[in-house]
């Protein structure tokens, strides 16, 4: 409200009062003095109708024009360039779920810079809503089109509309292509001047080509520079996916038969405590077993790029539940550390997934520590804190692993619902050796039980580091000079073999 509105307004309320005051009321009628009451009510609440009602929808319509100007483009409407690459991440994401193709063509009209220069910008942008409109023409529905202009995504160069098509592999992608092709060739008239434009494209299908957005992208704009190059109408990339990006489909495709075929196990490694010398956990370690097994530091980045650790984590959460249960069972009273990812961190189903689980099998929360490491937290640092206070608050332990390679300040570190912290086992290691590094695992577990939090080394291969672990006051440590990673069987029964001595 404007000063001027302010002004108006208290002047007509003083004008309204004075009336309600010195008018003789005895000769109105009852219908007069209401009305006169409605008047002064009127005039008494519109200031505060403006600022509760009126003032925050205008608000909340400029802030949602303003979030539109920034996700869509305004002369044709069509989706920019962060909203597309968040598209295409998603679709692909989907695409890996149902097994699926998706088709990116990106489409160059040439001659937009001379139609600007010869005949103004007006009818430039004219040709650019038509060649929009033609593109929807033939599009399906489930398609997704986009302007994209030089440099809002990717490396492309100059102004192009990209067409994602679902559900398309190599040929259906050529299919829709020639149906763009066509349409945006086709000739047209813009205020009776003929327009006759040639369009170059270039295709890229997932999973043929690449296996996530930014590829995807960069592939189909390679393609494009080499029909442009070849002065060819459209260029299929075909110089195949690079090593690196095919040993990753390949391990995902095959990651997936895993999961269906339940080709994991559990294998557990003991947190001993070091002054009682008894084990008091033990950490769960997901393995691929068979032939076509791989070592988790191949498989997990995979996984979680992709959105399939969340079906991994959901059956290691179960296994180790259960795996837990039985052994209390059997008389084995030790606790069992889950790991979880950056991703896991940041799904809303995680928390329920911990308590449904612990929940079935009728387990006592507190029996299962949550592993997370020091970078993931940090990756989204409050959402993660929340995650995983709801998780403590839940009933679950809570361990920072990996301390001291991420990057997470003390403001951030003292927030973190953590019950005890891991040392990395790359400064563990080198403590006898190093000056450097026994420094700074000192201060690291000084600093641990100054915010109340316990402390766990991992790596710990001789009997020389886990006694000076020991007089710096660490609890527990971890590693194979007590044991390697073992089965569910061999480590119960290393387990017995070491109560029985």
């Amino acid at each position: 409200m404007t000063i001027k509105m302010i002004v108006i307004a208290v002047v007509a309320e003083i004008i309204v009062m004075l009336l309600f005051f010195y008018v003789p009321l005895s000769g109105l009628s009852e219908l007069g003095i209401a009305v006169l009451d409605g008047l002064l009510l009127g005039v008494l609440i519109s200031p505060v109708f403006y600022f509760l009602l009126i003032q925050p929808v205008r608000r909340a319509t400029v802030i949602e024009q303003e979030e539109r100007l920034l996700l869509y483009d305004s002369l044709t409407g069509l989706p920019y360039g962060p909203l597309f690459q968040e598209v295409v991440t998603h679709e692909i994401h989907e695409a890996i779920r149902d097994l699926s193709c998706i088709s990116l063509i990106i489409v160059d009209p040439k001659g937009l810079a001379d139609i600007n220069q010869e005949m103004g910008f007006q009818v430039g942008d004219e040709v650019l809503v038509h060649i929009a409109k033609a593109i929807q023409g033939v599009c399906r529905d489930s398609d997704m089109i986009a302007y994209l202009n030089e440099g809002s995504i990717g490396r492309l160069k100059g102004d192009v509309f990209a067409i994602l098509a679902s559900h398309a592999d190599m040929a259906g992608s050529r299919i829709v292509e020639e149906k763009i092709r066509h349409a945006v060739d086709t000739p047209f008239e813009v205020d009776g001047v003929a327009i006759d434009i040639i369009s170059t494209t270039g295709i890229a299908v997932y999973p043929d080509h690449a296996d996530n957005a930014e590829d995807l992208v960069r592939f189909a704009n390679s393609a494009l520079a080499m029909a442009k190059q070849e002065n060819l109408a459209s260029v299929t990339y075909k110089e195949g996916r690079s090593s690196a990006a095919s040993r990753r489909i390949e391990i995902l495709s095959r990651l997936r038969q895993a999961i269906a075929n339940n080709q994991f196990e559990l294998f557990y490694q003991p947190k001993v405590s070091i002054y009682s010398d008894k084990v008091c956990d033990v950490e769960a370690l997901i393995r691929w077993m068979g032939e076509d097994g791989l070592s988790p530091a191949e498989f997990i980045p995979i996984a979680e790029k992709s959105g399939v650790i969340s079906e991994i984590t959901a059956w290691v959460v179960k296994e180790a539940v259960r795996q837990c249960k039985a052994w209390q069972s059997d008389g084995i009273d030790i606790n069992i550390a889950v790991n979880v990812s950056a991703r896991n961190l940041y799904d809303n189903e995680l928390v329920d997934l911990f308590v449904q689980a612990c929940s079935e099998r009728q387990l006592d929360p507190s029996n299962i520590t949550v592993e997370v490491t020091e970078g993931s937290v940090m990756s989204h640092a409050e959402l993660a804190i929340e995650r995983l206070q709801l998780l403590r608050d839940a009933g679950f332990r809570i361990s920072l692993d990996d301390f001291g390679t991420g990057y997470s300040s003390l403001s951030y570190l003292k927030n973190i619902p953590a019950h005890e912290l891991k040392l990395d086992q790359s400064f563990v290691a080198n403590i006898c050796s190093d000056s450097r590094d026994e420094r700074l695992v000192r201060g690291v577990i000084d600093l641990a039980h100054d915010l109340n939090l316990s402390t766990v080394a991992e790596g710990v291969e001789t009997e020389d580091v886990m006694l000076m672990l020991k007089g710096m006051g660490c609890e527990k440590v971890q590693g194979y000079f007590y044991s390697r990673p073992l089965d569910a069987i061999l480590f119960e029964a290393w387990y017995r073999a070491r109560q029985s001595d």
